[in-house]
């Protein structure tokens, strides 16, 4: 099977994600898929969302992405891993962070999973812009 990323591979991209084609690269010995997906939602502090804008500093964010994957292989010892996280325009309903854990069971799925996505929200330099309908934006 032809794989469009290679497992514990992190990726910053403009392009929309698709998780069923990533949900469908696995081995055989894979018991377990453990995945989070954030979305845009249609509301920031009870004011409409036109869009989001994610800046980063790409070859930082890249780079760093792919240590806290690294480090959550060492530390649950899952079998792959992928995480992708979007720049630039990103509208209510589109997926603008994708993390899939491959492992032999479920637990080191979930726990790696969980510290992956923190990790990210914590340590990745990505900066997120929310527009709203009236006009105004706010940087986070």
């Amino acid at each position: 099977m032809e794989a469009a990323y290679a497992f514990v591979k992190g990726v910053i991209q403009r392009e929309s994600i698709d998780a069923s084609k990533l949900l469908e690269l696995r081995e055989l010995n894979v018991g377990s898929t453990v995945t989070f997906q954030g979305i845009v939602r249609d509301t920031e502090s009870s004011r409409e969302l036109s869009h989001l804008f994610y800046d980063a500093d790409e070859k930082l964010a890249t780079v760093e992405l792919n240590k806290i994957l690294e480090e959550a292989k060492e530390k649950y010892g899952f079998i792959d891993a992928v995480a992708i996280h979007r720049i630039g325009i990103v509208k209510p309903g589109e997926t603008s962070l994708f993390v899939a854990v491959n492992s032999t069971h479920r637990k080191e799925g979930f726990d790696a999973c969980i510290f992956i996505v923190d990790a990210i929200k914590e340590r990745l330099p990505i900066w997120k812009k929310d527009h709203f309908v009236d006009g105004t934006e706010s940087w986070h």
